[in-house]
């Protein structure tokens, strides 16, 4: 290729970047999450959104409903924008993008970032596991040392089964009291 070639090959790519950028068709801005797109419940995330320096107005949004909702706006002159999500839950979770504003035209949307919220406490149930397996081992300890004690204990029949029975405290009574009259001494019975 001739230097001509090369000098025109680069003016026109100078400016086509120029006459795309005066379109509104400004690169497309990267989304990323710090420390990790995967968050324990109630954590914080910080979400970047990079987009160029002569940006002044970055907007996150979220995924609600098959559109993409406004959730904050950030104004000032800077390269990366960072948003601060505290805390998470199952509200706050989902498809992010980011897109920013130079002059008078937004740029196109980034892809979309997924947030996933974890729940920590729930990862390790070893001591609670446990302490579950201990109550349990007690509760099923009373329980036998209750049909032990009835089984070995005086059996008394039922209310059903005492009805066929005879009454024996009456029964006792009168053998008690007849017995108190034999052993009277012969001479008072005169």
């Amino acid at each position: 290729m001739a230097p001509r070639d090369i000098t025109l090959f680069c003016l026109v790519l100078c400016l086509g970047q120029k006459i795309q950028a005066q379109d509104g068709n400004f690169p497309i801005p990267i989304i990323s999450a710090t420390p990790s797109s995967v968050i324990p419940w109630n954590g914080s995330v910080k979400i970047l959104c990079r987009g160029t320096l002569e940006s002044y107005l970055y907007q996150l949004e979220i995924l609600e409903n098959l559109t993409y909702k406004q959730v904050e706006k950030q104004l000032g002159f800077q390269e990366v924008a960072e948003f601060v999500i505290n805390p998470m839950d199952t509200n706050t979770a989902g498809r992010y993008q980011c897109r920013y504003r130079r002059e008078r035209h937004w740029s196109a949307p980034s892809e979309a970032l997924e947030l996933v919220v974890t729940d920590t406490a729930s990862q390790d149930h070893t001591t609670e596991n446990w302490v579950r397996m201990g109550v349990a081992g007690l509760v099923l300890l009373a329980l036998l040392a209750i049909l032990a004690e009835n089984r070995l204990g005086p059996q008394l029949p039922h209310q059903e089964d005492q009805q066929d029975l005879p009454d024996l405290s009456r029964s006792w009574q009168k053998s008690r009291t007849e017995w108190t009259f034999g052993l009277t001494p012969k001479d008072h019975q005169k």
